[in-house]
């Protein structure tokens, strides 16, 4: 998208009494007609947005608006978006498709897997397109956004496509989808034991029970330096919910990674 000068940006060269503003008054009213057109575009994608999602979703949906008109969402080489924090001015979040490195989505907190960053990436790519097609041909087009991966339907049998994140074209289940399809096919307990623990690795053993009588028995493993950077404090944690989501799928028969299970350098 053209970038949009700031409106104060420049200075009379003589401020005094009597002395005129700057003349360019052409490109002061393009400048004001882009910026107008660009914010009447994200209002129009947010409204389409708020009329089609579920109300829970709505607040995230506000925060996501923001963040696009203050242009701190930005698209890059490798496919992945750049997300600003709403709170913390030093801080950004990356977006992979429907994936996204915040906390709201990784401890799944956003409904549907919606939190505001997703959300956003998703606004500025249908005003970049929209803003892309009202340029005239003489002017400069911005390369358009890479797409955000649609919902899947139906990619894993058994789970929810709100449960499924799609990655490169495969699609990766959610802890939590794992867990509601376990308890729809009788999951009576899911327990979990720390093996292992030394300053680079942990190890633990999950069993999964069913009251068919089925038990399922798995192990799951990690260390600082294959988890989220965001999530190694809490590698200990992650090894656990690995281990579940494992014996989980053993059980259910969920060929599908889960997300929890995929490591720092994964795509």
């Amino acid at each position: 998208m053209t970038s949009i000068p700031h409106p104060m940006t420049s200075e009379p060269a003589d401020f005094h009494d009597g002395a005129p503003w700057p003349t360019d008054t052409a490109a002061e009213g393009a400048d004001h007609a882009e910026r107008m057109t660009f914010r009447s575009t994200v209002a129009q994608w947010a409204a389409r947005a708020r009329a089609k999602l579920p109300d829970a979703v709505h607040g995230r949906l506000e925060a996501a608006t923001k963040l696009v008109l203050q242009h701190d969402v930005l698209f890059l080489n490798d496919g992945t978006v750049e997300v600003g924090s709403s709170s913390d001015p030093m801080k950004t979040y990356i977006v992979r498709g429907r994936t996204c490195s915040c906390q709201d989505f990784m401890y799944s907190k956003a409904p549907e897997g919606l939190c505001q960053h997703i959300l956003a990436a998703c606004i500025q790519q249908r005003v970049s397109e929209e803003m892309a097609r009202q340029t005239p041909q003489a002017a400069v087009v911005p390369a358009p956004a890479p797409e955000v991966e649609p919902e899947p339907h139906d990619a894993v049998p058994g789970i929810p496509p709100q449960f499924i994140t799609m990655i490169q074209g495969r699609p990766f289940v959610r802890f939590d989808g794992l867990l509601s399809l376990g308890h729809a096919r009788g999951l009576v307990e899911l327990s979990t034991t720390v093996v292992v623990v030394t300053e680079a690795m942990a190890v633990c053993q999950c069993v999964a029970r069913f009251t068919d009588g089925l038990v399922v028995t798995d192990i799951g493993d990690a260390s600082p330096g294959n988890v989220k950077k965001h999530l190694a404090p809490h590698w200990i944690r992650i090894a656990a919910t690995r281990a579940s989501a494992r014996a989980l799928r053993r059980a259910l028969n969920v060929d599908a990674v889960a997300l929890e299970e995929l490591g720092e350098d994964a795509p």
